[in-house]
C-alpha cells in the first residue's frame, strides 16, 4: 500500500515531524512510503534579515516545544549571498532517489540536521555534495547528476505533482487511489494523535481489496 509524504527539507515543522515519520516507517513497514519534496519556496529571494531571523526563530521555538527536535540559533548557514530557497535541497534529494533510493529518508534526515542543528547551508551543492558521500554516494557524481538538466526538470515534476494534488503546506501525508486524494495527515501531530488515521486509512483499503474481488448478486457471488 501506498502513500506519500509530501516535505521539505528546510520546512521547520516537516524537521519536527521527522520522528514521526521515522516510528510510521518502523511500526508499518508494509506502508510504501514516498518522498515527495513539494517545494517550500523554490526560487526564493529572501534574505534572513533581522525581521526574517526573529520570524524563524518563532517558528523554531514553537517545533521545538512540540517535537522536542534541537534547533541551532545562531544560524551560521546566513551569509550575505545566502537566500532561503529551498530548490536545490529538494533537487539533491531528487538526486540520491535515483542513485541510492534506498537512502532517501536517511538523506533526508540528514539535510535537515545539517540545517537546523549543525547551521550548513544546504542551497550550497559542495555542502549537499559532502552531505552525499555521508551516505556513500561519489561526490563527483553526485554533483554531475545535481547540475543535470534532467534533475532539475524532475525537481520541478515534484513540484507540480504536489500541486496537482492540492498539497497547501507540509508535512502532508496523503495517499492517491484510482485517481482519489485521500488526506492522511495536513501539518505537525504527534505519532499518538496520527496512529489511528493511518490504521483506519489500512482498515479501509483493505476492506476495499476485498471488495475488488467479489462480484455478487441476489443468488450467488463469484470472483
Amino acid at each position: 500500500m501506498k502513500m506519500f509524504y509530501f516535505t521539505d527539507a528546510m520546512c521547520s515543522w516537516c524537521f519536527g515531524f521527522s520522528p514521526v515519520i521515522k516510528k510510521l516507517k518502523e511500526n508499518y513497514p508494509d506502508i510504501d512510503l514516498e518522498i515527495v519534496s513539494g517545494g517550500f519556496s523554490p526560487g526564493s529571494k529572501q534574505v534572513v534579515d533581522p525581521e526574517y531571523r526573529d520570524f524563524l526563530e518563532y517558528h523554531w521555538r514553537n517545533v521545538n516545544e512540540r517535537s522536542g527536535q534541537y534547533f541551532d540559533h545562531a544560524m551560521k548557514f546566513v551569509s550575505d549571498t545566502f537566500t532561503y530557497d529551498t530548490e536545490p535541497a529538494s533537487r539533491a534529494l531528487i538526486v540520491v532517489q535515483k542513485l541510492a533510493a534506498k537512502k532517501d529518508y536517511e538523506f533526508l534526515n540528514l539535510m535537515q540536521k545539517s540545517f537546523y542543528s549543525e547551521g550548513k547551508d544546504i542551497t550550497d551543492e559542495n555542502v549537499l555534495g559532502e552531505l552525499a558521500k555521508e551516505i556513500g554516494i561519489d561526490k563527483i557524481v553526485f554533483l554531475e547528476n545535481f547540475n543535470s538538466d534532467e534533475s532539475k526538470l524532475k525537481t520541478q515534476q515534484g513540484f507540480q505533482f504536489s500541486k496537482q494534488l492540492g498539497v497547501r503546506g507540509f508535512p502532508t501525508l496523503l495517499t492517491l487511489e484510482n485517481g482519489n486524494v485521500k488526506l492522511i495527515s495536513h501539518g505537525f501531530q504527534s505519532y499518538d494523535t496520527l496512529k489511528p488515521a493511518i490504521e483506519d486509512w489500512l482498515e479501509t483499503a483493505k476492506v476495499s481489496e476485498v471488495k475488488a474481488g467479489q462480484s455478487c448478486n441476489d443468488t450467488s457471488c463469484g470472483c
